[in-house]
């Protein structure tokens, strides 16, 4: 079974964790879901459509639960180790490349820290 991750900036906070506290409390039926899916994204039994490639080896988990889109991105470390670095809520079809710079920028900082 993989180990899951979750990334934790300089300055301590932890984006993925913010995102679920926060959804647990919000929106309590995608927060169940987003758990599911973190778990059979544990156990490599996702459907292809829950995830998707973005760049440099990162990944996104595709949640939704009725009008509510959000992504999740991670990467693998020797298909050992899951590392949630952000998410965010998705309100347009193309993802800004800011968006892919910030998630880039924290897989490197937790690369090389």
């Amino acid at each position: 079974m993989k180990e899951i991750i979750l990334y934790q900036k300089r300055n301590w906070e932890i984006p993925v964790k913010i995102f679920l506290d926060d959804l647990e409390i919000k929106n309590p039926k995608l927060y169940s879901k987003t758990w599911l899916k973190i778990k059979l994204l544990i156990v490599d039994n996702l459907w292809n459509e829950d995830i998707k490639y973005i760049w440099d080896k990162i990944y996104e988990l595709r949640l939704k639960q009725s009008s509510n889109i959000s992504r999740i991105f991670y990467f693998t470390i020797k298909n050992e180790k899951i590392v949630l670095l952000d998410w965010i809520l998705k309100k347009t079809q193309k993802l800004d490349n800011s968006i892919i710079e910030r998630v880039k920028k924290f897989k490197d900082d937790f690369l090389f820290k």
